[in-house]
């Protein structure tokens, strides 16, 4: 009699569903094993086991958090191979963790702060592993999905570098006059920012005079007109030195343009002393071609 019982026991117990939370405690407890001995890319695809036990039990929320797990993990195994100086050819890690960020982003809903967040996140990690290119897409879509214009003014910014560190200067510029087209009580710190790289990168771009937007006139006028105006906080030594290099880039003096460059760039970040230095190298191989 007891045989028996005991044999329905086993049965049952083979029979019925498994437990969908103890397989995903277990992958979890495997993932977590896998980073303490510094394996990251085991503890990604583990952690990609206890997303699909989490998507069996309908827990999106609970699949969208191991998919950013694992993702993070797939990241540091990227991370750790760029360190050793190895390359992977196909990206195995890289491709892993983008696929992991998609796969928790589609989880949460269209209007979520969280997938600004992940995308965030995503882009950063693409800069970090100077893949800047592919973060651009990232940082736009993220940008979509703001609304607080303080953060929609960091991210805007942010992008802009981004771009001028791609050497998209084009881009960069059409961004730089949307920013300052778009916002009206931008603080006069990043105002001077956002004004130099627009002259830095007009400088470089050379748009066609039809083509120039308005303020973007406006902003060269007042400058070298001397005009007092609140589109412009410069002080009297950064508008002079603007002033010098418009003028220097203009006529192609290059022996001016490189005497003016080292003071003027205790006032700039590091993207517009690049924007700078290209505008010295672009005059550089003019003046060689026409020599």
């Amino acid at each position: 009699m007891s045989t028996d019982l005991s044999a329905s026991f086993d049965e049952q117990r083979f029979m019925r569903k498994p437990n969908v939370s103890e397989a995903t405690n277990e992958f979890i407890g495997l993932a977590i094993q896998c980073e303490h001995s510094e394996q990251p890319s085991f503890a990604g695809q583990t952690y990609i086991g206890a997303a699909k036990c989490e998507a069996l039990a309908g827990n999106h929320l609970g699949e969208a958090e191991q998919y950013l797990a694992a993702a993070r993990q797939f990241i540091k195994a990227e991370a750790k191979l760029l360190a050793l100086k190895f390359y992977s050819p196909d990206r195995e890690n890289l491709e892993a963790a983008i696929g992991c960020y998609l796969q928790a982003l589609s989880k949460y809903p269209d209007k979520s702060p969280i997938r600004t967040s992940v995308l965030m996140e995503l882009a950063n990690n693409l800069v970090s592993l100077n893949h800047k290119l592919e973060a651009v897409t990232y940082y736009e879509e993220a940008l979509e999905t703001v609304n607080d214009s303080t953060m929609k003014l960091l991210y805007m910014r942010n992008l802009l570098n981004l771009l001028i560190d791609c050497g998209k200067y084009d881009n960069a510029l059409q961004l730089a006059n949307k920013i300052f087209d778009s916002n009206n009580h931008i603080p006069d710190g990043i105002l001077t920012e956002i004004q130099v790289s627009r002259i830095l990168l007009t400088l470089l771009v050379k748009p066609d005079e039809g083509t120039k937007i308005e303020s973007l006139k406006q902003l060269f006028n007042d400058l070298m007109n001397d005009t007092e105006s609140e589109a412009i906080p410069f002080n009297i030594d950064l508008k002079l030195k603007l002033q010098s290099i418009i003028i220097c880039s203009t006529i192609g003096d290059l022996q001016s343009l490189i005497g003016v460059a080292p003071d003027t760039k205790s006032y700039l970040t590091s993207q517009q002393a690049d924007l700078l230095h290209a505008l010295y190298s672009e005059q550089k191989d003019y003046n060689f071609v026409h020599s």
